[in-house]
């Protein structure tokens, strides 16, 4: 079964932190013909995900609140022309539990979450796992 995967995290995480626990899954997703990707339109890892694949495939759905996603990155030569934009959610909780709904696996960190706090990407990775979706190895 090729993968659908929901890419998901923390809107303040850095760029060597995205490098870190991101690119090298997303690189291996990519060699892998057929994967799809699902993602949101919030920024941090949402946005650097987008502008890691929009040259990479056409294999991408993006999930967003509203009529008009916060975030596209530039359609112009890119396979972004080809993504798939669904909009008109009216919260993050419907929108990422369409998301959940929608993918396999996912490919999330939190970096957010402690003893006092838990963030909104930890719901969705919990979320995730309640729902039996595959974990991609992030090594």
């Amino acid at each position: 079964m090729l993968p659908k995967v929901y890419i998901f995290g923390n809107g303040n995480l850095s760029f060597n932190d995205y490098m870190f626990y991101y690119k090298n899954a997303i690189d291996k997703l990519l060699e892998m013909d057929n994967a799809h990707f699902v993602v949101c339109d919030f920024k941090g890892v949402d946005t650097l995900t987008m502008e890691v694949l929009k040259c990479a495939t056409p294999n991408v759905t993006v999930l967003h609140i509203g009529e008009k996603p916060r975030y596209a990155p530039d359609k112009y030569k890119t396979k972004a022309s080809q993504w798939k934009f669904i909009g008109g959610f009216q919260s993050d909780a419907e929108r990422d539990a369409m998301a959940i709904n929608m993918c396999t696996h996912f490919l999330a960190h939190d970096i957010n979450s402690n003893e006092n706090r838990k963030s909104g990407t930890l719901t969705n990775i919990e979320n995730c796992l309640k729902e039996n979706k595959i974990r991609f190895n992030q090594e």
